[in-house]
């Protein structure tokens, strides 16, 4: 049927998010539609999943789906609670809850084999913004100052399609990990090759990012992943973090956070200064914070011309408060002990293990670098970590079958 493909492909271009997102919003005939299309893609499947809920269709429902609607239901509270400035509110709320609302509507449509082929999808893409990226970092593409601490002297600090580094950054150790589990899990010779290739090329855009917080959240989730999977692989981790350090670019730039200067700088307006001004909002209200909308994040800075937070859950504090920031880690902590235990409690009774266990590392890459970047801020980051958990879930239907008859 035509709406199964159309449907199909509105899936997969969400795979190219980043992609997708960036060339709408330039091409001027369909500029308008850079707002929109993944809106408009997200209820067009939620009317056709509402059609087959009615039918009497369902999916799996996971412990961190009740935490998720319990942290959905307390931000529709904080809209009601403040109908003054609801219209600054509902943006902060579509900015924080809008692509979560995917882990509810996506299972009706994906089945294993189809959630490899999206990971596949995401991963060409994850190939052609590093390209992209290596591109930049070989012509020596023009960057801001303020992107170099002072006195650094760096080639440049490639961005691609993101216009961040340090989102970009978050992106890349999403894709590394996963694309080395894809090419470990891979069955031809040609396939691991493509996909060893994608996971060299992000590696090395990940590295000329000269992202700070994204090299330090890959190295801890690579050593949590160790811990939980192979305490072995722990040598092999930590001997590649030392012999990284002997790169002259990393090491001036990771031993840079270690001198005097820069904690000078940092708490006179940079990180720290923006992480201690969550503290000053919620003193007025600490267990509610200011609001959505209202504090760290992109809406803020639109509305108030408040600074970023430059760490999401400093932000979240600001916002939503004791309460708010307590039932997001919840959240986050429910999701990863959930795909925790479908990966790793049968891990090798899975075919692709090792790709579930670089997507696995991947986003808890990502849930770690969020405490020195607004990295949900950005759509694309935004919805690749809520499609990675749910293709997650998806492709580990067998063992939470299992888990259920238990």
């Amino acid at each position: 049927m035509k709406i199964d493909t159309y449907k199909n492909w509105g899936i997969i271009a969400l795979t190219w998010f980043p992609l997708v997102d960036f060339a709408l919003r330039k091409i001027p005939i369909v500029g308008v539609l850079g707002s929109v299309w993944d809106k408009l893609i997200l209820i067009v499947l939620a009317a056709l999943a509402l059609r087959r809920y009615l039918l009497g269709e369902r999916i799996e429902q996971l412990p961190y789906h009740r935490v998720l609607i319990a942290f959905i239901l307390l931000g529709v509270a904080y809209l009601a609670i403040d109908l003054s400035s609801f219209a600054v509110d509902f943006e902060g709320f579509r900015a924080v809850y809008w692509y979560a609302f995917y882990v509810f509507v996506l299972p009706y449509f994906i089945d294993e084999k189809f959630a490899k082929t999206l990971v596949r999808w995401s991963l060409v893409a994850a190939l052609l913004i590093s390209l992209h990226g290596i591109y930049q970092f070989i012509v020596k593409a023009p960057i801001p100052s303020n992107w170099v601490d002072a006195g650094e002297t760096v080639r440049t600090r490639v961005y691609s399609v993101f216009g961040s580094p340090n989102i970009m950054g978050s992106y890349l150790i999403l894709m590394f990990p996963t694309a080395a589990g894809m090419a470990w899990a891979a069955r031809s010779r040609k396939e691991r090759l493509f996909f060893a290739l994608i996971a060299a090329a992000t590696l090395a855009a990940l590295v000329f990012t000269y992202t700070r917080g994204a090299w330090m959240a890959l190295f801890a989730a690579l050593v949590i992943m160790a811990v939980l999977f192979d305490k072995r692989l722990l040598i092999l981790i930590l001997v590649a973090g030392v012999a990284a350090l002997f790169v002259p670019a990393i090491h001036k730039r990771v031993f840079e956070l270690f001198t005097p200067l820069y904690w000078m700088k940092s708490a006179k307006d940079g990180r720290i200064f923006r992480w201690l001004l969550a503290y000053d909002i919620i003193r007025h209200n600490p267990l509610f914070g200011a609001g959505l909308g209202h504090f760290g994040g992109a809406v803020a800075a639109r509305n108030f011309n408040a600074p970023y937070s430059d760490n999401y859950y400093a932000k979240t504090l600001g916002e939503m408060g004791i309460v708010g920031l307590s039932t997001m880690l919840t959240l986050f902590v429910t999701v990863m002990r959930n795909l925790y235990t479908r990966i790793f409690k049968p891990l090798r009774v899975h075919q692709d293990w090792p790709l579930l266990l670089g997507m696995f590392t991947g986003c808890l890459a990502v849930l770690v670098q969020c405490a020195v970047e607004n990295v949900f801020e950005v759509p694309a980051m935004n919805f690749m970590f809520w499609l990675f958990v749910t293709l997650i879930v998806i492709m580990t239907r067998a063992s939470g079958k299992e888990e259920s008859k238990e």
